[in-house]
């Protein structure tokens, strides 16, 4: 199977959903003094902190800012209600800090969404205006909408998510006056039209308003904070409405600083096995490796290989599964392979070096918008061919990834 677009085709079968692969987790801006969280919902752990290079939102109203998941940079794009940037997991600019084009004087950023099979970066302002812009660095605006919501002195709008298996949006929108933190519906295709509500179940009496949501669709888990306490909770969608299952609450231990937002980061791959070499083939230390996240409507997905032998053929193996060790394979190949049961391929790309061991490649890999593909798991690998003086011959294989198709 040499085509990347029939094999997207093929990823509709043959799959296995075994958890092959980092667990995803949340992520969000603080307040205070900013900085790039990542906490478990599962465990409540902080995983990891990073301070961010731009203002925060302390000296803004307590509703500003936003977080939002890049799947195609693995990166998330922050804002403190005025300036917006993006970064990596350790808090490395993707795209510098720049203001948000086309506020208004008592207009505020309070949440954001990337939607991948738009390839926009949707934003939500206090007034309840759904900006729309160009994914891209910096994001270029496409146009506005109002959702009717906001504007009033106590009501707010502070929170989006978008559900692209079933079309639909969430939009936080809190109460002041009453404490009930109300959660809008809208359509993907109409996103500023509400078609339903609901309010958000507390875990505790002191849960506050909601300062930021996400969702993450491929498992139906919606997210939400007030700042300190993360509660997520499951849903079906019954259209219009949507049906609201068990929560669990996060509250965090040691209350450093609050949440401006939310998003889901995506599990990353795990690795098994070593490369190896034999034949026409230098013993390279050959790498595999995937630069963003398998997220479904991830157009611009790829399968890296590093380190490869210069002049060479390489291949990307794909498996209906995790990698399976120990693997099979024999001579020619100089070690197994894990992808298993064997999907096709893809290749050959031809690898040109100026050094022995300094080639690399890429094969595209554009991910379907498919919902019934959520929680699929696939594995990769590559396999080289080099040619040597007189027609001999060898191979390099890497290591395998598995990775696991993912809504967020």
């Amino acid at each position: 199977m040499k085509n990347p677009i029939l094999l997207s085709l093929a990823l509709t079968a043959g799959a296995a959903t075994a958890a092959a692969q980092g667990p995803a987790h949340l992520v969000g801006m603080t307040r205070n003094l900013p900085a790039l969280r990542h906490q478990d919902p599962a465990t409540c752990m902080v995983l990891n902190q990073c301070p961010l290079p731009m203002p925060g939102a302390g000296a803004l109203p307590w509703f500003a800012g936003g977080t939002a998941w890049e799947p195609t940079k693995s990166a998330a794009w922050v804002t403190n209600g005025q300036i917006l940037g993006s970064f990596d997991d350790n808090c490395a600019p993707i795209c510098p800090p720049m203001p948000i084009p086309l506020l208004g004087p008592n207009q505020v950023i309070t949440g954001m969404e990337v939607v991948e099979g738009l390839n926009q970066l949707w934003m939500i302002d206090n007034l309840g205006a759904l900006h729309f812009f160009a994914n891209a660095c910096p994001p270029a605006p496409l146009g506005v909408c109002n959702t009717g919501l906001g504007g009033a002195i106590t009501q707010v709008t502070t929170g989006i998510a978008v559900d692209e298996g079933n079309g639909i949006v969430f939009i936080s929108y809190p109460d002041m006056a009453t404490g009930i933190n109300w959660i809008v519906v809208t359509m993907l295709n109409n996103p500023c039209q509400p078609v339903s509500q609901f309010p958000l179940p507390a875990c505790f009496a002191a849960f506050g308003l909601v300062t930021g949501i996400c969702c993450d669709w491929g498992t139906r888990t919606l997210y939400a904070t007030d700042g300190t306490t993360i509660v997520s909770m499951n849903y079906g969608w019954a259209p219009p409405n949507v049906l609201v299952g068990p929560i669990q609450c996060c509250p965090l231990a040691i209350v450093v600083d609050t949440y401006v937002g939310l998003a889901v980061r995506p599990g990353r791959p795990t690795s098994v096995g070593q490369p190896c070499s034999n034949g026409a083939c230098a013993p390279c230390p050959m790498v595999h490796s995937i630069p963003n996240d398998s997220v479904l409507g991830n157009a611009q997905f790829r399968l890296d290989l590093d380190n490869v032998f210069g002049n060479s053929f390489a291949f990307c193996l794909i498996g209906g599964g995790p990698c399976m060790a120990p693997g099979v394979g024999g001579p020619p190949l100089c070690g197994p392979i894990y992808t298993l049961p064997y999907l096709g391929y893809l290749g050959a790309n031809l690898v040109m070096s100026p050094g022995i061991c300094a080639g690399s490649t890429s094969f595209a890999l554009p991910l379907p918008l498919n919902p019934t593909l959520a929680g699929m798991t696939y594995s990769s690998q590559g396999l080289v061919l080099c040619v040597g003086p007189g027609g001999t011959m060898g191979f390099s294989m890497s290591n395998c990834l598995s990775w696991t198709l993912q809504g967020n």
